[in-house]
């Protein structure tokens, strides 16, 4: 029983080729989104991109601070600038 499935699909199969129709893509591209980075870190709930600087907390207050790479590790560099108030 199993074979005579197998030669159902094939059939159908044939049948499509032999139809000469073009693949139709089930998703097409994304071209238009832009790539999120590879590497980031998190502020406040949102991802910010390697080599961005952010307003972050710490137990001096808020700072400027830089997101970057240690080692293999995303990690704030932060100055000594306090956050310009907005």
């Amino acid at each position: 029983m199993s074979w005579l499935l197998a030669l159902a699909v094939l059939l159908l199969i044939s049948e499509a080729a032999a139809a000469g129709e073009p693949a139709v893509a089930l998703d097409p591209p994304r071209l238009a989104q832009a790539p999120e980075p590879l590497c980031f870190c998190w502020n406040d709930g949102r991802k910010i991109a390697e080599g961005s600087m952010s307003c972050i907390r710490t137990t001096q207050g808020r700072r400027l601070a830089t997101c970057g790479r240690v080692v293999n590790m995303m990690s704030w560099q932060i100055s000594e600038t306090d956050c310009p108030e907005s």
